[in-house]
């Protein structure tokens, strides 16, 4: 299903702010993040319950704000799972960035294998992955998103077809620099934060 043209600026701002919080403040943010997505994702399921129960408006609105809240406060709770979501994130990104001029299916394969890897890692190595995966993700969805108004790419399609986001990184050279520079200066920013977060508790 593809969105109302009108709709897609909006969208890619969004994605563009909530990326750059998520590159420059990830770990920081990280279980407000989970719980707004959770937040989300429950809403949606719990207004399409209240619309298939047949419960009129109201009943669609209860759902929606109950699913919010439930999943909001099940996706908090669920912090370790996605600890190894951010890892596995960080490396199948990683994996499909580097390999996506060379061959694109071996990209994919690559990635997800190097996805299970950061994902257990993520788990002993909490804040380090966190801060790499985010800042690598946050930088991601942010350039992916400014390439509606670069390029004026439909890169919503990419997110729900995910196996041409290699060939959409190899047909536009501008990307693969971009991710990583941002990413870099991403990752040195939440580092700073958190020694000077480390250094304030210390004095204290």
């Amino acid at each position: 299903m593809r969105l109302n043209a009108d709709l897609y600026p909006w969208i890619s701002v969004g994605a563009i702010a909530w990326g750059v919080l998520d590159c420059f403040f990830g770990f920081r943010v990280f279980k407000l993040t989970l719980a707004l997505l959770g937040g989300v994702i429950g809403a949606v399921f719990g207004q399409a319950a209240g619309e298939a129960l047949g419960l009129g408006p109201g009943g669609e609105i209860g759902g929606l704000l109950i699913g919010g809240l439930l999943g909001a406060a099940l996706a908090y709770m669920l912090y370790l799972a996605a600890v190894f979501l951010a890892g596995f994130g960080f490396g199948a990104t990683l994996g499909i960035l580097l390999l996506a001029n060379f061959h694109h299916t071996v990209a994919m394969l690559t990635g997800c294998v190097l996805g299970v890897i950061g994902g257990f890692t993520a788990i002993k190595l909490q804040r380090v992955l966190i801060t790499l995966s985010t800042a690598l993700l946050g930088s991601f969805r942010a350039t992916l998103a400014l390439s509606y108004f670069t390029n004026q790419i439909d890169w919503l399609y990419y997110f729900r077809q995910p196996q041409q986001i290699a060939a959409l990184i190899d047909g536009n050279k501008w990307m693969f620099p971009a991710i990583l520079a941002l990413a870099a200066v991403g990752v040195v920013c939440q580092f700073e934060l958190g020694g000077r977060s480390g250094k304030k508790k210390d004095a204290d």
